[in-house]
């Protein structure tokens, strides 16, 4: 990488707080009297409709299945800022083309997801629209998968660990449904629609130690590469996450969330190969209020 996007990259995400701090101090005042301001405890189960994974470094193949796993974290969330760190973990099996000739298992896969940012809310935007919000901040995300296929004596196990730091923003909308003494509908009902992402913009990856040949025609010239942490800016390394969530809240000021994620990454390597995968990820948690004063 040259001089200029090793300057250009951290100069960017330097405006890009600076900027979105400015915008953050006018609120400061309004979030220490926000009454609505809740903090939530959740817990869920996932089911992940659909999974890929490719690694060039051990084979051509690419891998796809599906899974099942379980999630949790903490949500400080008011009309002015939002706090959240989200965890998981995805197991299942994936299969390529050639399962059951060839290659002879599937190749078991286990994924642990963390999500964490903090967003504040630009008051200009949205602000004639009822209910209606934009929050803008940054993002941490880390990723751990882990593959075994032991049809592939050489390449049985592989793994990447991906880190990285951005920016992220949120689009919000509070909706509120009145009663009318009809059947579902003897309460009102107050729901929360939100899309947010990130994308990370510098972060560390680590891969597996391995040798490859450089030189298929002589068989010589190998090159070593991963088994130690590795620092890269976006475009060697790559991460993007979507969230389409929607809360539904409960009179006792808990409330339940479902969510569709989907997350894609990639570890571009160069002449030691690519190592890139993608899931789509359906989540329902419970979310437990636990506000020190809940009125």
């Amino acid at each position: 990488m040259n001089k200029t996007k090793a300057i250009g990259f951290p100069l960017l995400m330097l405006l890009s707080f600076v900027s979105t701090i400015s915008f953050a101090q006018e609120e400061v005042e309004e979030i220490k009297k926000d009454r609505k301001q809740n903090q939530y405890i959740l817990l869920g189960s996932n089911f992940v409709a659909n999974v890929k994974s490719r690694d060039a470094a051990f084979s051509p193949l690419t891998y796809s299945g599906m899974g099942i796993g379980a999630s949790g974290g903490y949500l400080n969330t008011s009309d002015h800022f939002e706090f959240l760190i989200d965890g998981g973990f995805n197991f299942g099996l994936m299969y390529t083309d050639l399962s059951g000739s060839t290659d002879t298992g599937g190749n078991i896969y286990y994924t642990i997801p963390v999500h964490t940012h903090a967003l504040w809310k630009i008051n200009p935007v949205f602000s004639g629209t009822k209910g209606a919000s934009l929050k803008l901040g940054g993002a941490i995300d880390f990723l751990g998968n882990y593959r075994g296929n032991f049809s592939y004596t050489n390449s049985a196990l592989n793994f990447e660990y991906i880190s990285g730091f951005g920016l992220g923003g949120q689009l919000e909308w509070d909706v509120s449904i009145g009663k009318t003494g009809k059947f579902f509908r003897k309460r009102d009902r107050d729901l929360t629609f939100l899309w947010s992402i990130s994308l990370p913009l510098m972060g560390s990856y680590m891969r597996p130690s391995y040798n490859t040949i450089s030189d298929f025609t002589t068989g010589a010239n190998f090159l070593s590469g991963g088994g130690q942490q590795e620092f890269a800016f976006i475009g060697k390394l790559v991460q993007f996450q979507s969230r389409l969530e929607m809360y539904y809240k409960l009179h006792n000021l808990n409330a339940f969330r479902l969510q569709y994620e989907w997350k894609y990454y990639a570890v571009n390597e160069g002449s030691s190969g690519t190592s890139k995968g993608a899931y789509h990820r359906l989540g329902l948690a419970f979310m437990f209020n636990v506000t020190g004063n809940k009125k």
